[in-house]
């Protein structure tokens, strides 16, 4: 991807309009700022569009300031998998560039997305410098993995309802550039992330609904639990090969807060743009 023209405006000059949903920026010092700042470029990606094509050298670090992307990738039979969605305040491609390599999937605009670009050197130059944003992209890479793993594991066998509250908690999750408390997206948009119709995703909002997990709003759901949220996940985990009644599911513990600055606020991201189209309630 080529970096586009500086076309978004920034608020300062050392301090851009994206710096405050970036989880890793108040980790930097002043100098690394003012780098950061005069070497970001920026660029609009239509949806449908793609941000980051399959084999192509990694020349930056990604981030969303507004709109929402998925990641895809092919497998061997040529069937294509959505491993992961990303919001507004969201970053990827750390790992490919940690590598300095090739993309290993494609990067895919769910919605108009405006994205900014940190180029490869200065991403490099933060990583051996700076041991707080280090540990920033330890936490999201592992829990890309996670997310991942439980993937493998699901193999869609936990059922609409474990796919979507996966997806949900995922882009709950505070490394997206968490903030508010009402996830702005349509039934759409989900089906797209879980590779699931429309009509089935409203049946699982419904069935979470009615467990008291979620709140259906126009235009959008709340998460009113976050434990029977990520219980949801495991759900068909923990009835795989049982013989009897299914175990009640048990997450596991993993900190939605951690070292971020931010920590002691309740997190939760809107991700900016969905049309508020009628889908839920």
């Amino acid at each position: 991807m080529e970096a586009g023209s500086n076309d978004i405006a920034m608020n300062d000059e050392k301090h851009p309009i994206w710096a405050a949903r970036s989880g890793w920026w108040g980790r930097l010092t002043a100098a690394e700022r003012a780098r950061v700042a005069s070497e970001v470029g920026y660029q609009t990606v239509p949806s449908g569009e793609v941000l980051q094509q399959y084999g192509q050298p990694a020349l930056h670090w990604i981030g969303l300031i507004t709109g929402l992307a998925k990641f895809t990738v092919t497998t061997l039979s040529g069937k294509p998998l959505v491993y992961s969605g990303v919001g507004a305040g969201g970053w990827f491609g750390e790992g490919t560039l940690m590598r300095q390599g090739v993309w290993r999937y494609e990067a895919l605009a769910v919605r108009n997305c405006e994205l900014a670009l940190i180029p490869r050197d200065t991403f490099l130059w933060l990583l051996e410098r700076n041991i707080a944003f280090n540990h920033y992209l330890l936490r999201q890479l592992n829990d890309r993995l996670e997310l991942m793993t439980l993937q493998a594991l699901d193999d869609h066998q936990g059922g609409a309802e474990s796919m979507v509250a996966r997806t949900l908690r995922h882009l709950f999750h505070p490394l997206a550039g968490a903030e508010g408390e009402t996830l702005r997206i349509t039934q759409s948009e989900v089906g797209q992330l879980c590779q699931l119709s429309r009509q089935r995703v409203n049946q699982a909002f419904q069935r979470l609904e009615a467990d008291g997990v979620l709140r259906l709003q126009y235009g959008g759901v709340e998460i009113l639990d976050r434990d029977k949220l990520q219980a949801w996940e495991f759900r068909g985990l923990g009835t795989r090969g049982a013989a009897g009644p299914a175990m009640p599911p048990q997450p596991a513990k993993l900190r939605a807060d951690g070292d971020l600055p931010d920590s002691t606020q309740r997190l939760a991201p809107v991700l900016d743009g969905a049309q508020d189209d009628r889908q839920f309630g």
